[in-house]
């Protein structure tokens, strides 16, 4: 009895082996230093995606909440960056699923930097700056910008083992697009507290920055706060900027 056991669990860990072999496996990494569109270091923990787009596609469009269009797949969103760059990563994607959603004829693959970062303010009501990351089943939380990694896009089978590796600096520079389904914003409050407007505003979406646009008439709101800050869950964010001395100003919530 004990040693058919053992026969069955050979028998099994071969099975395994041998699915494993017809996998596909994808690595990719970059040389750096790749930066954000304000030209600072991509923060530690900042994703990397792996894209698969059809043979229509030539770049992926990435939205702001996360998800990709025109048929791209963002298969897998990697938080790995380190000191500017992203290490080796390699992505075993299962060999029934290449057969079945990306068949080497049909499309290709490719890697993107994302800027995931998500504004708050800080106890001095500054605006910083964190990495938002990846929600418990791999996906990204927000999208404020993208790029593609190099120029590379490979097409590859069941069984290939592949590499998309640059040796090229990359800045997330493309602006991701707005949800066709995202709220308008809407102003619930204004006080002032310390020499600062504190304007309330509901219906603001976690994956958008917003920032107050002032100016001294109706005719002429068209500077930034440059104090941007994200929605919470709840739809809620507080936007801060300076107060005019004689009391008078005129705001705006824009998404950034």
């Amino acid at each position: 009895m004990k040693r058919a056991v053992i026969s069955m669990v050979a028998v099994m860990a071969a099975a395994v082996t041998f699915g494993a072999q017809n996998d596909l496996l994808i690595s990719f990494s970059t040389k750096g230093p790749d930066t954000y569109a304000d030209g600072t270091l991509v923060l530690d923990g900042e994703c990397y995606a792996l894209v698969w787009t059809p043979k229509s596609v030539e770049t992926a469009e990435i939205a702001a909440d996360g998800s990709a269009e025109d048929g791209a797949q963002i298969v897998l969103t990697a938080p790995v960056a380190t000191n500017g760059h992203c290490p080796n990563v390699v992505y075993r994607v299962d060999a029934k699923r290449v057969e079945s959603e990306f068949q080497t004829s049909a499309g290709s693959w490719s890697v993107y930097l994302l800027d995931t970062r998500r504004y708050a303010y800080d106890k001095d009501g500054n605006s910083v700056a964190t990495v938002a990351g990846i929600t418990d089943d791999g996906k990204v939380r927000l999208v404020n910008a993208f790029n593609r990694v190099g120029e590379a896009k490979v097409s590859a089978g069941a069984g290939a083992n592949t590499s998309l590796k640059s040796d090229a600096a990359t800045v997330a520079a493309t602006g991701a697009t707005v949800p066709a389904d995202t709220p308008e914003p809407l102003v619930t409050g204004i006080e002032i507290w310390g020499g600062n407007v504190y304007v309330t505003v509901r219906n603001a979406a976690p994956y958008l920055a917003y920032d107050l646009v002032t100016g001294a008439s109706v005719d002429a709101v068209n500077a930034n706060a440059n104090n941007p800050a994200n929605g919470d869950d709840d739809g809620k964010v507080i936007l801060v900027a300076p107060a005019d001395e004689s009391g008078a100003g005129f705001f705006k919530v824009r998404a950034k």
